[in-house]
């Protein structure tokens, strides 16, 4: 049993792995304001991610989170960027309608956050990278704290 789940999560990494290393410069497809154009500007200024992340299950923002989505706010007033884009992502294991209902609820609650500080609603897009691998669910048991994130971009 052993060596299925550890054939499966190499098969897993193998797959993903060319998928993660191509993403960085694309556009990136979501709602609630069209799409991210992740422009990251001259010199790379919009290069770095920030995050916010959330406890199992759960939607609601903790503290060190509000203190994370205010230092992005921030940034991208001062620096005068086009787009926040919030990518919510949710756990690998489970049901993968209910967990792209939780990694969108886990952005727009975020994106609550941004628009209560004064970010125009227009100028937020949202992504759901709620997931679930079937199969490999098996292998997959741990509960990552990467799992249970909003990554926050800000774009020209």
């Amino acid at each position: 049993m052993m060596h299925i789940r550890a054939w499966a999560l190499a098969a897993a990494t193998l797959i993903l792995l060319p998928l993660a290393a191509t993403t960085g410069g694309a556009d990136e497809v979501g709602t609630y304001g069209g799409h991210c154009r992740n422009n990251q500007g001259q010199g790379r200024a919009f290069g770095q991610d920030y995050y916010v992340y959330f406890d199992t299950n759960s939607s609601r923002i903790k503290p060190e989170g509000r203190e994370r989505i205010e230092y992005v706010y921030g940034l991208a007033k001062g620096k005068q960027a086009g787009q926040v884009c919030l990518f919510g992502k949710s756990s690998k294991s489970g049901n993968a309608a209910a967990n792209a209902a939780l990694a969108r609820k886990r952005a727009s609650n975020v994106a609550r956050e941004f628009e209560a500080l004064g970010w125009p609603r227009s100028k937020i897009v949202i992504v759901s990278e709620g997931e679930a691998w079937g199969w490999l669910e098996e292998a997959l048991t741990s509960d990552s704290e990467d799992d249970r994130r909003v990554r926050m971009k800000l774009s020209f």
